[in-house]
C-alpha cells in the first residue's frame, strides 16, 4: 500500500477527505503518534469521519492507518536499512550500520504504540497474577524472548516453565489445566510447532496469551489474549532483529505491570533473591 502518493493525489476525495489528507501531509510522522481523538481535533473533523476516511482508502481503522503510515515513512527514509536488499552495492560503513540499526530498533518500540492493545496487556497481567503457573514457548529468535520472560517473572514468584525442545513442551502442555497459562511468542503466528502446542492447550482448557505480529494468523485466531507487535521485516529477517526488540519490549511491559500488581509481595521476592545472590557471592 502506498499511502502518501494517494494522499497527495487525492483522486476522487471528498472535501472532508481532502482536509484529512492535507492534515496528514503537514506532519505525517507526528500523526503516527496521535490518538484518534487528537487526530480528529487537529484535522477539525469528527472521529467518525476519520474512520470513514480510513475505510475509503482501504484501511480497516485508524490504528492500521498509523501502522501503514509509519512503515511507509520508514521505507522512504534515506536511512533505510535492509542487509539483504541494499540501495547501494558497496559495503556499509560501521557508521551506516550503527545509525541504521538504531533507527530500526527505535521504530520497533515506537510502533508498539500503534499495535499493542493496553486492555489486552491489563488482562494478561491480571491472569499472570492470579493463575497457578505459566508455560512459555517460542521458536528460533522468539525462543530467546520466551526464555527472558520466564526468567523475569520467576523473580516475582511466578512458576514459569520454559523449554526449547518441542517434545518436552508437549509433555508440559499435556499437563496444563484450566487454572494455567500458556504464553507463546511467534513472529508469524504460523509456525507448525507453535500452532500444534496452542491447539493442545485449548483442548486442555488453559488460557493462551500470544505475543505475535499484527496480522491474521492461526495463532492470532486461537489466542485468548493477543499482544500485537508491528510487522517490520517484510523481505527477509536477519536474526529477527527489529521484531525481537518489540517482543522484548512487550515482555518488559508485562514484567513491570506484574511487579506493580504484586506490590509488596514482589518487593519481598526481589529482596530475597538479592540476599541469596549476595550470600553465594560470599558478601
Amino acid at each position: 500500500m502506498f499511502l502518501l502518493p494517494a494522499l497527495k493525489k487525492q483522486e476522487n476525495f471528498s472535501e472532508i477527505e481532502s482536509q484529512i489528507a492535507d492534515f496528514v501531509l503537514q506532519d505525517a510522522e507526528r500523526v503516527t503518534r496521535m490518538t484518534i481523538k487528537e487526530f480528529a481535533t487537529g484535522a477539525a473533523v469528527s472521529e467518525a469521519s476519520v474512520v470513514r476516511f480510513c475505510k475509503a482508502i482501504g484501511v480497516k481503522g485508524f490504528r492500521d492507518f498509523k501502522v501503514a503510515l509509519s512503515q511507509e515513512l520508514f521505507s522512504n527514509s534515506k536511512n533505510e536499512f535492509n542487509i539483504v536488499k541494499k540501495e547501494k552495492h558497496e559495503k556499509l560503513s560501521i557508521n551506516d550500520v550503527f545509525f541504521n540499526t538504531m533507527a530500526l530498533d527505535q521504530l520497533a518500540v515506537q510502533q508498539l504504540v500503534n499495535t499493542l492493545d493496553l486492555k489486552e496487556v491489563a488482562k494478561a497481567i491480571t491472569l499472570l497474577k492470579d493463575k497457578q503457573k505459566v508455560t512459555v514457548y517460542g521458536v528460533g529468535a522468539s525462543a530467546v524472548v520466551a526464555e527472558d520472560f520466564a526468567h523475569k517473572v520467576s523473580k516475582l514468584g511466578v512458576t514459569a516453565s520454559f523449554n526449547r525442545d518441542f517434545h518436552q513442551m508437549l509433555a508440559l502442555v499435556l499437563n496444563l489445566t484450566a487454572e494455567d497459562i500458556f504464553l507463546v511468542i511467534s513472529t508469524t503466528g504460523k509456525t507448525a510447532e507453535v500452532v500444534q502446542l496452542v491447539t493442545l492447550t485449548k483442548e486442555k482448557g488453559a488460557t493462551v496469551i500470544a505475543i505475535t505480529t499484527l496480522q491474521n494468523s492461526k495463532l492470532a485466531k486461537l489466542a485468548d489474549i493477543k499482544l500485537s507487535t508491528p510487522v517490520l521485516e517484510e523481505y527477509f529477517r536477519v536474526a529477527n532483529m527489529a521484531t525481537r526488540i518489540s517482543q522484548l519490549a512487550v515482555v518488559d511491559v508485562l514484567y513491570m505491570g506484574l511487579y506493580e500488581e504484586l506490590g509488596e509481595v514482589a518487593v519481598d521476592k526481589l529482596y530475597d533473591l538479592h540476599h541469596a545472590i549476595q550470600r553465594f557471592r560470599g558478601k
